[in-house]
C-alpha cells in the first residue's frame, strides 16, 4: 500500500480533482450531524483521537476465535491493523492468511468469496455522508462483498471521508478515490489504472436484529 502523500512521489504530475474539498477536516457541526445520522440508521459510532485508540477499539470489539477478513485499505495499514492482523498477538482466525497460502488460483478465488461471510469484516470506505450513508467502491468485489455478507462489519475512517451530500459521497468514492487508487494500481500492478467495477451505498445497518456495523471515526486525515 502507498500512503496518500506517496502518490505524488509515484506520479509527480498527479492532480486529483477536488483535492482541497475531499482531503480536509469537516466542521464540528458536520461531524456531529454525521454521527447522529449514522446512529439513527442503526450503526454504532465510536470517535477516537488517533490510530492507537482505533486499534484498541478493534482489539476489544472482536472476540477470540472469530473468523476475520479485511479489505485492502490504506487506512487500516496506517493505524497498524495489518501488522497486528498478520502477527501472533491475537487469537482470531485470519482468513486472509489462509487465502495467501493457497497457490491454486481457482481455490484462492473460492476462499476469497467464502471469507466474505466471516464473523468480522474490516474495511474503510470511500465516503460517509453527513446524512449517514456509507459509499463503497472496488474493482474486485472483495470490499463491497464484505458489507453485504459478513456477520459484523467494522469500518475505520479518517474524518476526511465525511462529505455533505449523497452526490458528494458518490463523487468522492467513484471519482477522487478512484483517481488515487489508479496511481497505486499503476505502481503495484503495472496496469493502466484501477476501475470501479462494484459500488454499494449502504443506507442502513442491520434493520432485522442487533447492530452489526461499528464505525470508528478517527480525528485525522487518513487513507485516500
Amino acid at each position: 500500500m502507498y500512503k496518500f502523500k506517496e502518490l505524488f512521489e509515484l506520479e509527480p504530475d498527479f492532480k486529483p480533482t477536488n483535492l482541497d474539498k475531499y482531503r480536509s477536516f469537516p466542521s464540528d457541526e458536520q461531524l456531529e450531524e454525521a454521527i447522529k445520522n449514522l446512529q439513527s440508521k442503526n450503526h454504532d459510532v465510536i470517535v477516537v483521537e488517533d490510530e492507537e485508540q482505533a486499534m484498541e477499539v478493534i482489539k476489544k470489539s472482536i472476540p477470540s476465535q472469530s473468523t476475520v477478513m479485511s479489505a485492502g485499505s490504506v487506512t487500516l495499514e496506517e493505524i497498524g491493523f495489518k501488522n497486528y492482523y498478520f502477527g501472533d498477538q491475537h487469537t482470531w482466525k485470519n482468513l486472509h492468511a489462509d487465502i495467501l497460502k493457497e497457490t491454486d488460483i481457482t481455490k484462492q478465488i473460492t476462499l476469497r468469496k467464502q471469507a466474505l461471510s466471516c464473523d468480522y469484516f474490516l474495511s474503510s470506505v470511500g465516503a460517509i455522508s453527513k446524512q449517514g450513508d456509507l459509499f463503497v467502491a472496488d474493482a474486485s468485489g472483495t470490499r463491497v462483498g464484505g458489507f453485504t455478507s459478513a456477520g459484523n462489519v467494522i469500518v475505520v475512517a479518517g474524518v476526511n471521508k465525511i462529505v455533505g451530500s449523497e452526490e458528494e459521497g458518490v463523487e468522492r468514492a467513484t471519482g477522487f478515490c478512484y483517481q488515487c487508487e489508479s496511481v497505486r494500481a499503476r505502481a503495484a500492478y503495472k496496469t493502466a489504472g484501477s476501475v470501479v467495477q462494484n459500488f454499494v451505498q449502504v443506507r442502513f445497518g442491520n434493520v432485522f436484529g442487533k447492530r452489526n456495523t461499528t464505525i470508528i471515526l478517527i480525528k485525522k486525515l487518513l487513507g485516500y
